[in-house]
């Protein structure tokens, strides 16, 4: 595969949009592109953004979305748009279909699900497929249904990896580029397969404190009871808080102390944000919570999260058995971001330097991530993760 990056952090849209693709142009090595990839911060989020990348670079697929902070080669930006032109060259034997699925219906996101999965498989009858890239609006309530929809169709065991878009931290709107529309409410994705290699790596560093809880009372993604108590004492008893000041310091505790949930069989916990604190004691998570499960309240610090990335980009090396990577994507959760402050960089230092500073990267920061618990060995379905970082590394 022929890779190409550009990335420009000018306030202009015009100027913006025509930096970013002539830079990535100009370091593709190939005049055919197949596809282009576009990361922006919210600010670019307008129609006049995308028209200006399909005017240079039309016909191509495109897909995209808006995050908090951009990530590539030359660094994280809270302003900007990265792009990645990806050229495969005929008898190469990769291929992939993109597709999207717009105006979810928030009552049954299984049903969409169902049907980007259908979408994503036209075409590919007598290729192999090997992996599925998805990208979502970052504010959509039922993540899981999604998920386990495109799953009835791509496989139970098929590898799904994605991430949601994000704002500024408003959580007012996000939104997905798809060919020549910005648009909200939808999920778009990639099927990749014939001649393809790829490594996952997907670890959070958080680690788990007292002893396990059980959710008594759940529906969705919000959790009324955990031992038969309001879902808040939990965390009023273990920090020595009131509801109210939970509720004024929620950004804060939902970083540091998410839930984790138990998965049998998995070593790692799946981590879950606090989005809402109400004024009945139940509490709203960004992503569902089943139940009857077993969880645990988590703690994550400066120092763990970073040895989770050099964990993650490791088990995203072996999955490659020795070869390199054309190019890798990172999803990174907008929580790290927070957390590690002016050290987030690091994240990226420990990515360029196990894969090489000639290795093109590509990524943002999420509002939740796909990918399965387990990247080695994978067996077994996506979740929808917080707080993590997924590491995809692919060649051809």
């Amino acid at each position: 595969m022929n890779i190409g990056i550009g990335i420009s952090t000018e306030k202009d849209t015009l100027q913006a949009a025509k930096e970013a693709v002539l830079q990535a142009k100009k370091n593709i090595k190939t005049a055919k592109i197949s596809l282009a990839v576009v990361f922006t911060s919210i600010e670019f989020a307008h129609i006049n953004t995308i028209k200006i990348i399909n005017s240079l670079l039309h016909p191509v697929a495109l897909i995209g979305c808006t995050s908090a902070a951009i990530i590539s080669n030359k660094g994280i930006f809270k302003h900007g748009i990265v792009i990645m032109l990806i050229g495969l060259s005929e008898g190469e034997g990769v291929y992939f279909n993109a597709a999207s699925v717009k105006n979810i219906d928030s009552s049954n996101a299984l049903v969409s699900g169902q049907k980007l999965g259908e979408k994503l498989l036209f075409g590919f009858r007598d290729i192999r497929r090997d992996l599925g890239i998805i990208l979502s609006d970052g504010l959509l309530e039922d993540g899981t249904g999604l998920i386990s929809g495109l799953q009835e169709r791509l496989g139970r065991s098929f590898p799904l990896v994605g991430a949601s878009a994000s704002d500024n931290l408003k959580f007012h709107k996000t939104f997905l580029y798809i060919n020549e529309e910005v648009v909200s409410n939808a999920i778009c994705g990639m099927l990749w397969g014939g001649k393809l290699n790829f490594g996952l790596g997907i670890k959070h560093g958080w680690k788990p404190l007292g002893k396990p809880r059980r959710v008594t009372k759940a529906s969705g993604n919000t959790v009324y009871e955990i031992d038969g108590a309001p879902a808040a004492k939990l965390y009023e008893e273990y920090l020595a808080s009131g509801l109210d000041k939970l509720k004024k310091e929620l950004k804060r505790v939902s970083i540091f102390y998410p839930i984790g949930i138990y998965i049998p069989g998995e070593e790692e916990f799946l981590l879950r944000n606090i989005r809402l604190i109400k004024d009945d004691g139940s509490i709203v998570c960004q992503g569902n919570i089943p139940e009857d499960a077993q969880i645990r309240l988590m703690i994550g610090t400066k120092e763990s999260c970073l040895l989770a990335v050099k964990e993650a980009v490791d088990e995203a090396k072996k999955g490659l058995f020795g070869r390199k990577g054309d190019f890798v994507f990172v999803f990174d959760s907008i929580s790290r971001y927070i957390l590690l402050g002016r050290q987030a960089h690091q994240e990226l230092e420990i990515i360029k330097k196990e894969f090489g500073a000639d290795t093109p990267i590509i990524g943002f920061y999420t509002y939740g991530e796909q990918a399965p618990l387990r990247a080695i060995s994978y067996q077994g379905k996506a979740y929808s993760h917080n707080q993590t970082i997924t590491i995809l590394a692919i060649g051809g």
